[in-house]
């Protein structure tokens, strides 16, 4: 291995400007070009137009409506020539494009399987696989172009931050549930042992490092260890200062790190040779190049690469734009510890005395009484100042808490009746580091991170670092309180103007789902649309504009308001051209975004046309699409889902969306039934299965003409049978220890699906259905498990469950 002591430091070779949030991922596949991803949504690529000093011109090549946080590249091929640029994040799906695509044209591939958020991607294109990792607690393994998965890496019992293709029949991951875990290709787990903290991120070691090490090992303790697949500790890299994100390794074999305090390390063996500090919070990732240069991405919207390539570096004016931004950086106190300063060195300390160590911190009492932070560098033998420390606690309007002040102090509610436990902020703070330290310091789960983080930014109006909350969640279903894992991530409180929630039977309301963004389906309507140009599936011109118009109008639409969005000629041509996308696009995984443009109109529209098409109306046609067939399910419950938020939004709608569904009700019971099966581990299913029977249960008790009443308890025979099983699947809820796994926490699909079989037994009060339920689908023996299993820990279960016991009696 070429030995790197004493090389030059890198320097600022480029920054590029272009995303409106964090950039969370980065990738410097070729010294051609960069590859960057943003909590914006949007993949970019960017294309060098010169070499010395490099600039780069963009080019947005994807965007979606949930946030990027993993690229990978697969390298070029006889079949891409240019290679392809793998991308997730929010959504769980995985993408694939060659690096000349823009966001009106088509994937090359697009990949469906994770149930939550991607994490990381690593490929191995010498053996054609690459395996990504997720809040959903699983690795998986996909053949690359089959872009299917091949199979899951068993064993994970928490969020899988951390995957490593490591060779043609190795892969490692790291997890937080503290496991770094070694398979073999055929998904046989070869090895596992314990990597001493929530592992956040890995990399392969070149054979022969100095160390003997084959791994790094990044942990939320701010370590660097390096490890042999073996499980063997060799080292342990200490000097950041808060959590590590990402790691990278040089051609050299020098290891690269990057994290929360502000900072990228570069290793030699144990040593840290070089701290390049950067004027953000978070850095959240790193990468290499070929040719030895970095890219690094961070928390001020903006990528930067850094070059030891003197020919590289960029012109005099960007460094020094660099250097100042750097330098008036503001550190909040909290982050550095108390401070006196009285005892403060000045600024004459910096001739005096010489630092030990590279990175080395040294806070000085300026002349105008500021304190000012300063970093010492090895190889320049001397103090750079890297931004003046800001003691936030000395503004008004503080809350006192262990002893210090914040600007903020929430109440998070973990379990009814007992104290709320506290979660300290301050502004200055990232929210994603604040609720990391909290889920940590409470032995909560990492797969939190998120809705914790949302919370935050949500209840700070703003005043934290730009960052945004989801809009539209769904306004039904729990308390008007934050309960970290009671609802999906994407889960925010209602807002005041929803209606109030109703808590005694039978529910008479019908519930929206409007999670999501219309001009996010609008986009991938636009990219498939493109790969079927010239062939039967092709939208007409007429057809495309009309979507367009409609999907304008939706991105304007204030959802929490009732359905108001008028009929026009647009609205009533986008029906029929939705569903051809929705029943005919193949493969079937381009239907996801018609449905999802499908389900938007339903819950706007005034009137829902309920024209037929192709003799068909719009639910029977989904209905009879295959998407509900068992077989297909196994594999791709995505559509289902979004299929069932529309069905559900249908009946929130308007009478004639309702009428729709009344149709079909039967048609729609029998078709929900495969998907049952995943409503114990997969939380956004359950959410929408759940949602849609609570919402028939509403219909079938609110009939319209005397011959509905017969009908209508057909219906709720048929209904109470599967809710009934439903409610003895669910997993037991530990309320003082929260489980690893989500889906095992969230009670509102139970709570979702009791009120539904309640409704049913107050709104239609026939002897028949009470029997039923009592001796034909057991209801008290389900009611029995619920409560075995601590749902009526909380308040409202106990509360429906009384009233359906009274009914049952």
């Amino acid at each position: 291995m070429t030995k790197m002591s004493g090389a030059t430091n890198f320097k600022l070779s480029a920054v590029l400007r272009g995303h409106k949030s964090d950039v969370r991922a980065v990738l410097l596949p070729d010294p051609s070009f960069a590859v960057t991803a943003s909590r914006d949504g949007s993949t970019r690529v960017w294309k060098r137009t010169s070499t010395s000093p490099p600039s780069y011109e963009d080019t947005e090549s994807s965007h979606g409506a949930q946030f990027k946080t993993c690229l990978a590249y697969i390298p070029p091929s006889k079949q891409y020539e240019d290679g392809l640029v793998l991308s997730s994040g929010q959504d769980a799906l995985i993408e694939a494009r060659q690096p000349s695509s823009t966001t009106g044209m088509n994937a090359d591939a697009f990949m469906v399987g994770h149930s939550n958020q991607v994490c990381s991607i690593d490929v191995c294109a010498t053996a054609n696989y690459f395996v990504s990792g997720s809040w959903d607690a699983t690795a998986k393994v996909w053949e690359i172009g089959k872009w299917e998965v091949a199979f899951d890496l068993p064993g994970h019992t928490a969020t899988v931050w951390a995957v490593l293709a490591f060779s043609r029949d190795t892969i490692v991951t790291g997890c937080a549930d503290r496991a770094i875990r070694v398979f073999d290709l055929r998904g046989k787990m070869l090895n596992s042992w314990d990597g001493q903290d929530i592992v956040r991120a890995l990399a392969k070691l070149p054979k022969g490092h100095d160390t003997g090490a084959e791994i790094a090992a990044a942990t939320n303790d701010g370590i660097v260890r390096l490890w042999t697949l073996k499980g063997e500790l060799i080292a342990s890299l200490i000097g950041h200062e808060s959590f590590i994100y990402s790691l990278a390794v040089l051609p050299s074999g020098q290891i690269v790190s990057a994290g929360e305090d502000r900072s990228v390390r570069i290793w030699e063996g144990q040593n840290c040779v070089q701290v390049i500090t950067l004027p953000a919070i978070s850095i959240w990732s790193v990468s290499t190049s070929s040719n030895g240069d970095i890219i690094v991405g961070s928390s001020d919207k903006m990528a930067r690469i850094f070059t030891r390539d003197q020919d590289r570096v960029a012109d005099a004016e960007t460094l020094a734009a660099f250097e100042e931004s750097v330098q008036a950086s503001s550190i909040p106190q909290q982050t550095v510890g108390q401070i006196n300063m009285t005892d403060l060195p000045g600024p004459d300390f910096l001739k005096r005395k010489v630092g030990s160590k590279e990175g080395q911190n040294q806070i000085i009492k300026e002349e105008d009484g500021s304190a000012c932070l300063y970093q010492w560098s090895m190889s320049q033998q001397q103090w750079i100042k890297i931004g003046q420390v800001v003691d936030s606690a000395a503004s008004s309007g503080k809350t006192a808490y262990n002893g210090k002040e914040y600007d903020y102090v929430f109440d998070i509610d973990i379990e009814d009746g007992k104290p709320p436990l506290k979660l300290p902020y301050n502004v200055t703070q990232n929210p994603y580091d604040a609720a990391t330290k909290f889920l940590q310091d409470h032995e909560l789960p990492m797969s939190y991170l998120e809705e914790t983080a949302n919370f935050i930014i949500k209840n700070t109006q703003g005043a934290t670092l730009g960052q945004s909350a989801p809009v539209g969640a769904d306004p039904w279903g729990t308390e008007n309180r934050y309960r970290p894992g009671d609802a999906s991530s994407s889960y925010q409180p209602p807002p005041p103007q929803s209606a109030p929630v109703r808590r005694t039977l039978p529910q008479k309301e019908y519930l929206p789902v409007v999670i999501g963004k219309p001009s996010a389906a609008m986009g991938q309507i636009t990219k498939k649309n493109t790969e079927y140009a010239g062939s039967d599936m092709s939208l007409q011109p007429g057809e495309f504009q009309a979507l367009t118009d409609v999907a304008l109008q939706l991105e304007k639409y204030n959802f929490s308001n009732p359905p108001s969005l008028p009929s026009s000629p647009s609205l009533q041509s986008s029906i029929p051209a939705l569903l051809k996308i929705a029943t005919q696009w193949q493969p079937p995984a381009n239907r996801l975004a018609g449905l999802d443009l499908l389900r938007f109109i339903a819950a706007a529209a005034k009137e829902f046309p309920a024209e037929e098409v192709d003799g068909f109306d719009a639910v029977a046609g989904i209905l009879g699409s295959g998407i509900f067939d068992d077989s297909f399910v196994r594999t791709n419950n995505k559509l289902g889902m979004i299929a069932m938020r529309f069905f559900s939004n249908l009946l929130y709608g308007s009478p004639a969306g309702r009428g729709l569904v009344k149709e079909n009700v039967d048609n729609i019971i029998e078709s929900l039934k495969p998907l049952t099966q995943f409503a114990s581990s997969d939380v956004s299913v359950a959410i929408a299965l759940t949602t849609l029977y609570l919402n028939i249960a509403v219909l079938i008790t609110t009939p319209t003409t005397p011959g509905d009443a017969d009908n209508n308890a057909n219906h709720a025979l048929d209904l109470l049978g599967e809710l009934s099983k439903l409610l003895s699947s669910f997993p037991a809820v530990n309320h003082s220890a929260f489980s690893s796994n989500p889906a095992s926490q969230s009670t509102e699909p139970a709570y979702r699906s009791l009120v539904a079989l309640g409704t049913i037994l107050v709104g239609i009060p026939r002897a028949e259905v009470k029997s039923a339920a009592k001796e034909i689908f057991d209801v008290p023996v389900a009611l029995r498990k619920l409560k075995e299993g601590k749902y009526l820990d909380e308040p409202r279960f106990k509360s429906v469950v009384g009233e359906i016991e009274s009914v049952l009696r």
